[in-house]
């Protein structure tokens, strides 16, 4: 074997080589993902990897967990910035990808409803360059001329509490919105869809920034309130009475309820809307992690403006899917695996405590078919009292451990996941 001195040319390879691998950052999966979606890629991947249509008791416009800002300090320790993150519900998963960052966001959840809301909210943030227009837009009250550059999140909604609904900027709103999806975009959206979306508008029109997280499935309501006729502890009952909801009127056979046992409040209003258990828009926009500070992503610019392009970029890719479903998660896992990326965080809420035992393993046996980063981690939700205010404490958990515990037989339900990481 002979040797052969470096050249000067060769050292400088050389060195050039080794400062390309020191420079290199470990986790390059999000650079196997798309800068942008077309909107007929979008479309197919919601239509093709989406499930039928399933129901839920109440129509979640709105979050109810008031301190889940609380887990972002840790969170944006564990995890990078440029993943993957998958989650459930509404707005609160704008705020999570707002203080993460991912480079792909898919949120599951099984209403088609919801699905229907996040392409409205998608619409809303493409026709508002800015918060202020965000809300004018989102609550239909037309913008104070003082809010045109206003930095404060609560002075904006503080202002959008006090200006009046607009009804001919709803209805134009409204249009703008569904030319938006239907023209600009070709979404197919259903009839169905179309009503849907125009039911959730016009929430968010008559409520403002006092709309909330509601209860408005009849049939929950008379089997909650045959509960309380028979002794059923923290349950009460009272007097018939018409309720007007958005889909009209209904009479509910035992009347207004409350159920202490996890905060549900329906009364007589008119329209329904959330409990005084549950916080309001304003509320959660204008709440902190604890130590002060609001990662909401309306809390500031840069926030928003991060979200805003992810959604111009059709990055938030919203999908009607069972937890305990056939196809929905194992979807998302072949679309990972497809692209090299690794699920970063899931946000789960308290989705676990709806899953029997069967279902709760068939729900991780679909996570088992996603790629894992040894950092993957959940975002849960559970009913409980500690340092967070509302009805519900936020946690985190590593997703292989629990997975792992799942799949061994070893975790049966949300109670066991919740022992072994509080």
């Amino acid at each position: 074997m002979t040797s052969r001195a470096m050249t000067p040319v060769s050292r400088l390879v050389l060195v050039v080589l080794v400062a390309l691998v020191v420079a290199t950052p470990p986790f390059r999966a999000a650079e196997s993902l798309p800068a942008r979606l077309s909107d007929a890629e979008f479309w197919k991947l919601i239509n093709e990897s989406s499930e039928p249509d399933g129901v839920f008791f109440s129509e979640n416009l709105l979050s109810n967990e008031l301190g889940f800002q609380y887990v972002i300090p840790t969170l944006r320790e564990k995890v990078q910035a440029g993943g993957v993150y998958l989650g459930v519900g509404p707005e609160q998963n704008f705020t999570y990808v707002a203080a993460l960052r991912p480079q792909i966001a898919f949120v599951v959840d099984i209403r088609r409803q919801n699905m229907v809301e996040l392409l409205l909210y998608k619409a809303v943030f493409e026709m508002s360059p800015t918060r202020p227009e965000f809300l004018s837009h989102l609550f239909s009250r037309r913008l104070p001329k003082d809010l045109a550059s206003e930095p404060d999140v609560k002075k904006l909604f503080d202002a959008m509490a006090a200006a009046p609904l607009d009804e001919e900027f709803y209805g134009e709103n409204l249009r703008a919105v569904k030319d938006l999806l239907l023209e600009k975009h070709g979404f197919a959206l259903t009839t169905a869809d179309v009503a849907g979306l125009e039911r959730v508008y016009v929430q968010f029109a008559r409520q403002g920034t006092n709309v909330g997280y509601s209860v408005s499935d009849p049939d929950l309501m008379r089997e909650i309130n045959r509960r309380a006729r028979e002794g059923r502890p923290g349950v009460t009952a009272l007097p018939p009475t018409s309720v007007v909801t958005p889909a009209g009127p209904l009479i509910i056979d035992s009347g207004i309820i409350t159920f202490l046992g996890n905060g549900v409040v329906v009364g007589p209003q008119a329209p329904v809307v959330a409990a005084p258990a549950f916080p309001n828009y304003t509320n959660l926009m204008t709440a902190t992690d604890g130590a002060g500070m609001n990662w909401s992503y309306l809390a500031n610019d840069a926030n928003y403006e991060s979200v805003r392009e992810m959604q111009r970029q059709n990055r938030i890719v919203p999908l009607v899917g069972d937890f305990a479903g056939p196809k929905t998660l194992k979807a998302v896992g072949e679309y990972l695996r497809g692209h090299q990326a690794a699920l970063s965080v899931f946000y789960v809420s308290n989705v676990e405590q709806y899953l029997s035992p069967a279902s709760l393993k068939v729900f991780y046996e679909s996570i088992a078919t996603m790629p894992l980063a040894s950092s993957s981690v959940f975002i849960r939700s559970a009913q409980g009292s500690g340092s967070q205010p509302g009805i519900a404490q936020s946690s985190l958990s590593p997703i292989r451990e629990v997975m792992d515990a799942v799949l061994a037989g070893r975790i049966l339900q949300l109670s066991d996941i919740l022992r072994d990481w509080p």
